[in-house]
């Protein structure tokens, strides 16, 4: 069963994948090309999914609105790891800071995110490199405290200890010693995370505050559902949308399953 599982995620994750990488070099249309006499064309021949209310080829945009998804959620993911290894690591070996780190960190998870992130980009305005940077700052708390604890453990053990004696440098103890043995850790810590930031970026963008048009981005596809008559009698408006965030969140997690079990063993 777990089996089936591992597979189904690789699978829909690997189509997915493909899709967006390789899909536009094969269905060559621009995305942002508008053509005011194909408004909301239902799928066809000419648009295989459509056009939208500028007449841009749905498709295309659901294409490049995949790039986008993925890049914020790995670019972000990798800038949270970052951020979590050092704060943690500074955490777990110096008691001073501890207090300080783990109090911020506490604070910023009292919050929900949403209203903390909406505020944030109200303040320094949309945009995809803004998007990373607020899904970073308000979600680094949690692999921060994992990570820190994960640390504590593995410093205690008797060959770090015997490295500290022999004056090794904390930070090739770090490097050498701690990092490979957090590789599980991290490795879950970065396919939750990735599902988590896609899903925020879609969440950020359908509500006004994330990638801006003309920029596609499958948050702001989805935008249309708050048109009922979009929902009604327009489905290739934001369907393909839909199901393309659920496959890639769904598939992600299924992958970040079988690691937490590999992990726990």
């Amino acid at each position: 069963m777990k089996r089936c599982k591992l597979i189904l995620g690789y699978s829909v994750f690997i189509i997915i994948l493909l899709s967006v990488v390789v899909g536009p070099f094969i269905y060559k249309v621009n995305p942002n090309t508008v053509n005011m006499m194909k408004i909301e064309n239902p799928p066809n021949i000419e648009a295989l999914l459509g056009t939208d209310s500028m007449g841009r080829d749905v498709l295309a945009r659901l294409m490049e609105g995949g790039k986008i998804s993925l890049t914020v959620g790995i670019l972000a993911t990798l800038a949270k790891l970052t951020v979590a290894l050092m704060l943690g690591f500074i955490s777990a070996f110096f008691d001073r800071a501890d207090s300080v780190i783990m109090r911020m960190c506490d604070v910023l998870m009292c919050f929900p995110f949403y209203v903390l992130a909406i505020s944030m980009a109200a303040f320094i305005g949309p945009s995809v490199i803004n998007l990373i940077i607020i899904i970073v700052f308000f979600t680094f708390s949690m692999p921060t405290r994992l990570i820190r604890t994960e640390i504590r453990t593995i410093k205690d053990k008797e060959y770090i200890q015997i490295l500290k004696l022999n004056n090794e440098k904390t930070l090739r103890i770090l490097v050498n010693h701690i990092i490979p043995n957090l590789k599980n850790t991290i490795l879950v810590i970065f396919t939750t995370s990735v599902a988590q930031a896609i899903l925020m970026e879609s969440s950020l963008s359908f509500l006004g505050m994330g990638v801006q048009e003309p920029q596609a981005s499958w948050g702001g596809m989805l935008s249309v559902t708050l048109n009922i008559l979009n929902i009604q009698n327009r489905w290739w408006l934001w369907l393909p949308a839909g199901i393309m965030i659920l496959g890639l969140v769904f598939s992600i997690n299924l992958i970040g399953e079988e690691l937490k079990d590999v992990r726990s063993k």
